[in-house]
């Protein structure tokens, strides 16, 4: 399992995530359909487990599993609080103690799992509503280090290469898939938002991946260039709900839908409520939280903790000064998201 996919430490990522935090905004019209299709039986004396998938450090998530409490207490009244257990689930390098405080907020009984979700987390037949967002984008191993890019779907790759990350994702994919239908309930529900692509192949995020490679080259010797690969993969909507697979897996699908949304922090900026050097800041904190260490896993292992300080300040800083070259439009969107909601058959 790769270490590279880890949020950045110390309360970083909750305190830059806005953009994550638009996409699990934009999912509450479909956590509100996922609780109506909700079909699993449970009585007074159940558990009703509700799973995060990559949950991160908490603030995001948090948000989602309170908006899927709501949703649920609608349905089934107030009392259900009483049953709920709240799984957050994420790698064993997460930031656990930045989680452990935002969730110490709710009043339902709150716990945590320390494993990958390309594994089985919980026991067959026990979950409830499962939920993941801007998670399983992540690939379990690097399928081939890129030659021209640190991104599959940058533009530069080969035929080769493409198939190879493709293929590895579509494992990913299935293994998800499989580990959740074995933990749901006959008739339960599983709501997945994920970083996605068009149909003509566009993530829409392509300004910022090229400003993350040509940063790099100006810092990095080849040897380290060469393995500096960001291990995310954006699944097409035909690629996430493959009948074939679902059928498979024994899901049905309820519905899903591809969106493109906005950055926030672009729109502070178009709507003059920050300046373009606040943008260019709180643009690059953002990224930096969920990236910083793909880039420095890739630093040899022979350099001073000094070394790998300085080189890291000096790409940061590079990715700033593409900001303001190209300026704030090539960045006022987030990446296409994909929203899936399946019922356990």
């Amino acid at each position: 399992m790769e270490t590279s996919n880890v949020m950045k430490q110390n309360e970083h990522y909750n305190l830059n995530s806005t953009p994550q935090l638009t996409a699990i905004q934009k999912s509450f019209s479909y956590i509100q359909k996922a609780v109506e299709e909700h079909k699993a039986k449970f009585n007074s004396q159940d558990v009703f487990f509700i799973v995060d998938y990559g949950c991160a450090h908490g603030a995001n998530s948090f948000v989602a599993i309170q908006a899927i409490i709501k949703a649920l207490t609608q349905k089934y009244g107030l009392t259900i609080e009483n049953q709920i257990s709240v799984i957050y689930n994420d790698l064993p390098q997460n930031d656990w103690s930045a989680l452990f405080q935002v969730a110490s907020q709710s009043s339902v009984t709150s716990l945590a799992s320390g494993k990958s979700f390309y594994q089985q987390i919980l026991p067959s037949n026990t979950v409830q509503f499962g939920y993941t967002s801007t998670a399983i984008h992540w690939l379990s191993k690097k399928p081939c280090n890129l030659q021209q890019h640190c991104i599959a779907l940058g533009g530069k790759s080969s035929a080769e290469e493409l198939k190879l990350w493709s293929t590895q994702a579509a494992e990913d994919y299935r293994l998800f898939l499989q580990h959740r239908s074995i933990e749901l309930k006959r008739g339960a529900v599983l709501v997945c938002v994920n970083l996605s692509r068009n149909n003509i192949n566009e993530t829409g995020y392509l300004g910022t991946e090229h400003n993350l490679y040509r940063s790099a080259i100006t810092v990095l010797d080849q040897d380290e260039l060469l393995n500096y690969n960001i291990l995310v993969y954006y699944r097409s909507l035909e690629e996430q709900t493959d009948p074939t697979l679902l059928k498979e897996l024994n899901f049905e699908l309820i519905c899903a839908d591809l969106h493109l949304l906005e950055n926030l922090i672009y729109e502070d900026y178009h709507q003059k409520n920050i300046d373009f050097d606040e943008f260019i800041e709180k643009y690059t904190e953002s990224v930096l939280s969920w990236s910083e260490s793909s880039f420095t896993s890739c630093l040899r292992k022979d350099r001073t903790k000094e070394e790998q300080m300085k080189i890291s300040e000096e790409f940061w800083n590079e990715f700033r000064n593409g900001v303001r070259l190209q300026g704030a439009e090539p960045f006022k969107h987030n990446p296409y998201q994909s929203y899936v909601v399946l019922r356990k058959l």
